[in-house]
């Protein structure tokens, strides 16, 4: 919180980011019931940049390495990366978090933490808790400070985006209105024709 507070444009700029892609994450969250504030998790993972790639292989809004991106089904090849496509990594991302959810005992914050770093380590972190008689909650694991410091990032940005005056923070208004269409266009297309077609 205090890291946006002292650089407010940082949340101005991300969210103007956002703008064409959040409303769709948002319906297809509550299509599948899940908390909407998941919505701000490309905030962390990639600033809201469909075209974001860390040197850990990470790609797309979602930043989802290549392994658990066919894990749950998102086409990787030369031509095509759908880590990076708005449509196929939400709903792998979302097929993902909702996995993690149930496999860390219906725990959202277990589960992001699994998002960050993977399952394994959240459940090896767990037994160990579990072995010495510890409690095993988020808040009492031992993790890497990266998976330490996720969790709150995203329970910060939360409550900034709920109580702006609180904190003295301007945020944008978005308008709740999917910015695209989906078009079937049955094949490849070069895009030059693809803009002069819908003009």
């Amino acid at each position: 919180i205090n890291f946006i507070r002292k650089n407010d444009n940082y949340m101005l700029q991300v969210l103007k980011r956002s703008t064409p892609f959040l409303a769709y994450i948002v319906s297809e969250l509550k299509k599948r019931n899940m908390p909407v504030e998941l919505a701000l998790l490309p905030i962390i993972e990639s600033s809201y940049d469909p075209f974001a790639y860390s040197i850990g292989q990470a790609a797309g809004l979602w930043q989802m390495i290549p392994i658990t991106a066919s894990r749950f089904g998102i086409e990787q090849n030369w031509w095509y990366d759908g880590r990076r496509d708005l449509i196929d990594s939400t709903e792998a991302a979302m097929e993902y978090l909702s996995y993690l959810y149930g496999y860390m005992g219906e725990d959202w914050l277990l589960a992001l933490a699994s998002y960050n770093s993977g399952e394994g380590s959240i459940s090896r972190a767990i037994q160990k808790n579990k072995n010495k008689s510890l409690p095993w909650d988020f808040w009492n694991l031992s993790l890497s400070r990266q998976t330490s410091a996720y969790v709150p990032r995203l329970l910060a940005l939360i409550e900034i985006i709920k109580y702006p005056k609180k904190y003295n923070i301007e945020l944008p208004v978005i308008a709740n209105e999917i910015y695209f269409s989906i078009v079937d266009v049955e094949g490849q297309i070069d895009l030059a024709l693809a803009a002069e077609l819908a003009e």
